[in-house]
C-alpha cells in the first residue's frame, strides 16, 4: 500500500495526473471527444446488425468522485437507451455500470475509459440485441 500512495505521490509531482491517473483522464476529456466516442460506439453497435434508432446520445451531467463531491456536476455526454437494462449491463461478462432513471437506462461517457469502447459495444449489443 505504502508503494501505491508513493507512485500516486510521484505522478502528482511529475504532473502526470492527467495521462497517468484514470480519474483525471475522464475530467480532462472535452465534450467533443465525448461526442465522437458516442458516436463510435453507437456506429459499431449497428455495424454488429443491432437497431440502434432507440439509442440517443444527450447532454447529461457528470457527478466526478462517483458522488463524493456533493453538488458538483460537470458537462458530459452519454448513450440513453430506453427501458431499465441495470441488471443487464452489471451482469455483463465485464459489467458495465449505468444509472436508471423514469425507465431510460443512461451510459455517462465521461466515467467510461476510452479503452474500454469494445467493453460498451459488446454489453449494447448483448443488451439490445435481446431487447
Amino acid at each position: 500500500m505504502l508503494r501505491s500512495l508513493q507512485n500516486t505521490a510521484l505522478v502528482y509531482l511529475d504532473k502526470r495526473a492527467a495521462t497517468d491517473l484514470s480519474f483525471w483522464r475522464m475530467v480532462d476529456r472535452s465534450l467533443d471527444d465525448l461526442r465522437s466516442a458516442a458516436d463510435a460506439i453507437v456506429e459499431d453497435v449497428a455495424a454488429q446488425g443491432v437497431d440502434t434508432s432507440k439509442i440517443s446520445i444527450e447532454p447529461m451531467d457528470a457527478l466526478p468522485g462517483a458522488g463524493s463531491a456533493p453538488g458538483i456536476t460537470m458537462p458530459s455526454i452519454g448513450l440513453v437507451v430506453p427501458g431499465d437494462h441495470l441488471e443487464a449491463l452489471r451482469n455483463h461478462r465485464v459489467p458495465v455500470i449505468a444509472r436508471s432513471r423514469d425507465d431510460r437506462t443512461s451510459l455517462d461517457l465521461r466515467a467510461v475509459e476510452p479503452s474500454d469502447h469494445g467493453i460498451v459495444v459488446a454489453a449494447l449489443v448483448e443488451v439490445l440485441g435481446h431487447a
